[in-house]
Formats: structure tokens, sequence, C-alpha cells
């Protein structure tokens, strides 16, 4: 099944990617390889603020445009160059700037990545190993390319831990349109699936999507545990400080959960 990420739709992927009989029968021996988990790449890696706050201020300088702080940042992460350039950081609304700026952006990164170390976040390695010991597909959605997500994973040592990467190359306009892309790539229905997301609007896109959502909220910048991430979070199934606090059964407790917060 080959669709445009436009054409993705939830309520089809729910009805097409439903176990046959035979898949049945093996999901009643192996039941943890009904879910798949889909992972916001800044819950896997660390050291991609960083790079990402490197990249636009290499932009800003060289346009003589205010330089993003760390919530400007935050807020691209996740989005398209052009899509930020005129929402999160309000350069510019003209089209012909935002495409020269979001090209000169994707240079940027290109060039600064080499020079980067990448680590996985606490928990990360440990986390996805059990998930794929236990066969439950595992895939990264990043808005880099391909090749530049394969780069940062091998880096932090979590190159072998996915069995498929959404990117910039796959041509998804929306998060939403990533995460239903992931649930195609590994045959899960998206009602079966689990997105781990470190920003509330994420947490929205997995729901829209109509799979479940653990908030990583140990990964935010600025609001820390307290205050107001918690209330942003409030509509995750589950919140968490870091992927190291997790274990398999909580993953299957939020894949069959409806709606409510587990916390």
């Amino acid at each position: 099944m080959h669709l445009s990420p436009d054409r993705l739709r939830a309520s089809d992927l729910n009805e097409l990617l439903q176990p046959d009989f035979l898949e049945e029968k093996r999901l009643a021996v192996s039941p943890m390889q009904a879910f798949g988990a889909m992972f916001k790449d800044a819950t896997v890696l660390s050291g991609m603020h960083e790079l990402n706050k490197e990249s636009w201020t290499r932009v800003a300088n060289a346009h003589s445009l205010p330089p993003p702080d760390d919530d400007d940042v935050q807020r691209a992460m996740g989005m398209v160059p052009e899509r930020a350039i005129s929402q999160a950081f309000k350069w510019t609304d003209d089209w012909g700037e935002t495409r020269q700026w979001g090209s000169e952006l994707r240079e940027a990164y290109a060039q600064a990545l080499p020079t980067f170390e990448f680590n996985a976040t606490p928990g990360a390695v440990d986390w996805l190993t059990a998930l794929n010991q236990y066969e439950v597909p595992c895939v990264v959605c990043s808005s880099v390319t391909r090749e530049q997500v394969k780069a940062m994973l091998d880096k932090a040592g979590l190159g072998n831990l996915f069995q498929g990467i959404v990117a910039a190359d796959d041509g998804c306009e929306t998060t939403e349109q990533a995460y239903l892309l992931a649930c195609l790539k590994v045959k899960r229905p998206p009602m079966k699936c689990v997105v781990f997301e470190d920003e509330p609007k994420g947490v929205i896109a997995a729901h829209d999507a109509t799979a479940k959502a653990i908030a990583v909220i140990g990964n935010q910048r600025g609001g820390g545990l307290g205050g107001g991430s918690m209330r942003d979070f409030s509509h995750a199934e589950m919140r968490i400080g870091g992927l190291d606090e997790l274990r398999l059964s909580h993953l299957r407790e939020v894949a069959e959960r409806e709606s409510a917060p587990l916390w």
C-alpha cells in the first residue's frame, strides 16, 4: 500500500491494518507484537536542540534577524523550516524569503551536523532494546532528512533499534501525517500505536491520528517538571520524566486505554 502522506486517514488505516486470522493467532501467543511505538526524535536523542539553535542562529545572523531563543527553537522543532520561519519566529510572510531562508537552514544544519555529538536520552537504549526483544516495531519521526536522522542515531548508538524512519524526505506536511505514515510503515493500526512526544501539540497530533500518547516532559526546556508543564500535558494518556521510568506493562496499558489520562 503506497499513499502520499496527505491522503492518509486514520479511519482507513485502522480498518486496513487490522490483523488477519493468522496474525490474530500469532498475537494471542505474543500480544506485545500488536502494538507500535513512534518516537519524536528529541525523545531519544539529546543534542538536537543545540544543533537546531546553532543552525537557526546562523540564518538569523546572515540576514540581521532577531536570533531565536530556546522557546522559539522548541516551537520550531517538528515544523518544516518554511513554516517555522513564518509561524514560530515570525521573521517574514514573504514566500520567496521563507523558501530562501529555509534552504539556508537546511544547508547550515548539514554543515553543523558532522561536528555535533549526539547521545541517547536517559533510558532510551534500555527501553528500545526491551521493545525490540518483544518485537514491538519502533519508528523515529524527524523533520530532517533520512540520511541526517541515520547519522544522528548512529552517533548515539541507536542505529539498529528502529524498524522505520519518517523523515523530511517523506513529504509530511503535518505531525499527524508523520505519525500516520509511521503506522503504515510498521503495519500497525494507529489505535494500537503509542507516540512518545515532548510537546503538547505533538500529543494533540497523536490523538488526531487516533494513537495514544506518552508525554516525555523531562525533555522540556524552560518549564521543567512543575507548574504549567503538567497542565500542558494533561491530555496525554501518561506523563513521564524520561524513558528510564517505563516498563513494558506501561506500553500495553496505554495502548489499550480509551483516552483518559493514566496519571
